[in-house]
């Protein structure tokens, strides 16, 4: 089943389960209680719906948005025998080739590990005791436009690689571009509340 048609089964089966107890006022259905309408159901649904229609902007507008405040894609193995080894191989590279603001990602073949970002390739000092360089095969940097896409950037990066360590939502700075992912999520969230709100 597409995603589309996903969203909007959904969204009509809590559209009924909101209006049985109207509907069997005026157009009784026979034995049998009508669907029940409460908080847990409410939330059980917006969760599914928010899920359903972030995948479905992620795939529309993900990769078009994050490609806009790419400057530029670096890819490097992570080499060397320890941590400081690995450490300075990848800092050397990195001071050569990442002069600005960057997004990064650390990869374990196919499956992203983490995402974040930095002002400069300084923020990659940072990973000097850590178990992502043990873990990852690659490091993935991406150049970004300027320092105020930073955060935007980070965040659709999180949305596309959906990496294994990512709990949080991605910090948004005051000064800089918002995710138009996250906006969305967040307008459709306020509608679906306020159009099936509790009494």
């Amino acid at each position: 089943m597409s995603l589309e048609k996903q969203f909007n089964r959904t969204l009509d089966g809590l559209w009924q389960r909101r209006t049985a107890e109207l509907r069997a006022l005026v157009t009784p259905q026979g034995r049998g209680r009508h669907s029940v309408f409460t908080k847990r159901v409410r939330k059980k649904y917006v969760g599914r719906l928010l899920d359903v229609a972030t995948r479905l902007l992620v795939r529309r507008e993900g990769k078009r948005g994050f490609n806009r405040v790419v400057e530029r894609r670096l890819l490097r193995f992570v080499r060397g025998r320890g941590l400081d080894s690995r450490l300075t191989h990848l800092l050397n590279w990195a001071k050569r080739k990442c002069p600005g603001p960057i997004v990064y990602a650390f990869w374990r073949a196919k499956k992203c590990l983490y995402v974040g970002k930095g002002a400069s390739w300084r923020r990659l000092r940072h990973y000097d005791k850590s178990a992502y360089l043990i873990q990852a095969t690659c490091l993935e940097v991406f150049c970004i436009h300027g320092k105020s896409h930073l955060a935007k950037a980070e965040c659709l990066a999180t949305h596309l690689f959906r990496p294994r360590d990512q709990k949080i939502k991605p910090a948004r700075q005051r000064w800089g571009k918002a995710c138009p992912i996250c906006r969305k999520h967040d307008r459709i969230r306020k509608d679906l509340h306020a159009l099936f709100k509790m009494q």
